[in-house]
């Protein structure tokens, strides 16, 4: 049987392995005159948003990172701890390739697309228009960026776990790492749920699992060939055309093959591939010698077998929805409203026409309350389908305070998975500061909580999905 390659390792199908706590040191960095980003941005503030900069005021530290931001200080922290907990899972993987370029461990946070934008564009000379955030080099500076009007935060999540593996990146490869490879890198590390403080890898939703599946049908995937030979400005300019929802998602795909296939049997070649393109070797020459054959055709039909028996990892696909709910949830809490059940819920969501918004494999889309958001698929982990189910909020005991802030702005209540596996979620809400909304976390228990005990006044929440044994949800008219 292959060996389990460490870059793998700590993915939902060993998941055990992904709740060890790791940790990783700072790598020394040198200052050249591109990298000066913070002279620079001080330099030139005049010119460029200055109100941004006044709100910021001094650069803040990370345990990784040096950060400018007008976001309120907890959110800053939040976003700070996001990008240091990934900054170790790049360095688990890729610490071990000597540094080819300081690193720019430089972060720009930003309350407004309009300061995101103006600064990007009047600094750094980058027209950031249209993104959500990027890591982005110039002759004027460099660093990661990004803004979070208007944005939830799982995507604000999604763009800095995306951009900040091709911010790690440059230090180990510069612009050498072939284009699917750090895109479909990068995506692989967006992919991933952080629960409980730990990231859970190898991740992989129903849209894009049932997208690839759909293109490989109609012959609309990229020869392979194509791909290893794909240059940065061909990339960009699909991109720029509105075509590069395909480059990411197979790009994605192929990372998940060579990282999961026939039990692992790609995953030490595809890491020899990166140590000879990390050596300065062509990709497709790269190829050739790190998997020991130029019959690329094969090697592709392999991947497209692959891909048409590949089903959506349940555990990912969960925590994507639970968010949703639980966004819906806070939504009608900050409205004054909650939800009895999951059907009341979904019903209620419907009638605000709630959406959020997701960042999949180069595109963004749009999640509703539907059907679907109450469904998690059962993959070969769950000995039955798992389910949702919705249980009151219990505050624990509470001051006279706490308790008037609880009678004027209730909890919502709880939603947890059954059945999961390897672990149960559990949504866990966090009162404000302020008192008058809330913060949510996942967390992942081995074990759901003990049904509710029915009261003779009301009736117990009914769970989720077609193997509990109540009814499936109807859905609800608008």
């Amino acid at each position: 049987m292959p060996r389990k390659h460490p870059f793998w390792r700590p993915i939902v199908h060993a998941l055990s392995a992904a709740f060890v706590a790791h940790t990783a040191p700072l790598a020394a960095t040198s200052a050249i005159p591109l990298l000066t980003t913070t002279a620079f941005a001080q330099s030139n503030r005049e010119g460029s948003a200055p109100d941004f900069y006044q709100r910021a005021g001094r650069e803040q530290r990370s345990r990784h990172y040096r950060i400018l931001s007008d976001l309120p200080k907890d959110e800053t922290e939040t976003y700070a701890k996001h990008l240091d907990l990934f900054y170790q899972e790049y360095a688990k993987r890729f610490a071990h390739l000597p540094q080819q370029a300081p690193e720019v461990p430089f972060v720009l946070m930003f309350s407004r697309e309009r300061d995101y934008l103006d600064v990007l564009r009047n600094t750094y000379g980058i027209n950031a228009t249209g993104s959500g955030g990027m890591f982005f080099m110039s002759p004027r500076g460099a660093a990661l960026a990004f803004f979070v009007e208007s944005l939830p935060r799982t995507r604000v999540f999604h763009v800095i776990q995306h951009e900040g593996f091709h911010q790690y990146a440059f230090s180990r490869f510069t612009n050498t790492l072939p284009m699917w490879v750090n895109e479909g890198l990068a995506e692989f590390f967006g992919e991933s749920v952080v629960v409980d403080g730990r990231v859970i890898l190898g991740q992989a939703s129903p849209g894009p699992v049932e997208a690839i599946k759909r293109a490989i049908d109609r012959g609309t995937t990229i020869e392979f060939l194509r791909l290893l030979r794909m240059t940065s400005d061909e990339w960009n300019s699909n991109v720029a055309a509105g075509n590069a929802s395909i480059q990411y998602m197979q790009s994605w795909s192929m990372i998940q093959f060579l990282g999961t296939a026939e039990d692992g049997r790609y995953q030490p070649r595809f890491e020899g591939y990166l140590k000879l393109i990390h050596a300065g070797m062509p990709s497709e020459r790269a190829f050739v010698q790190a998997f020991g054959t130029n019959d690329i055709a094969s090697f592709e039909k392999a991947w497209k077998d692959w891909a048409k028996t590949t089903q959506p990892t349940a555990f990912g696909t969960a925590a994507m929805r639970l968010t949703f709910l639980a966004e819906g949830l806070r939504a009608l809490a900050r409205a004054g409203e909650t939800a009895t059940d999951l059907e009341d819920l979904l019903a209620k969501l419907r009638q605000r026409d709630f959406v959020m918004e997701v960042s999949v494999h180069g595109r963004t889309q749009e999640m509703r309350a539907d059907d679907s958001s109450l469904d998690i698929p059962q993959d070969p982990l769950a000995k039955s389908k798992p389910v949702f189910e919705l249980i009151p909020a219990k505050p624990s005991r509470q001051t006279k305070k706490e308790q008037k802030l609880e009678a004027e702005h209730p909890t919502p209540p709880v939603i947890h998975t059954r059945g999961l596996a390897p672990r149960e979620l559990v949504l866990k809400w966090t009162r404000t500061k302020a008192g008058d909304d809330f913060d949510f976390d996942l967390l992942s228990p081995k074990e759901a909580p003990p049904p509710p005990k029915p009261s003779k006044s009301s009736k117990p929440s009914k769970p989720s999905g077609a193997n509990s044994s109540n009814a499936p949800t109807k859905p609800a008219s608008k």
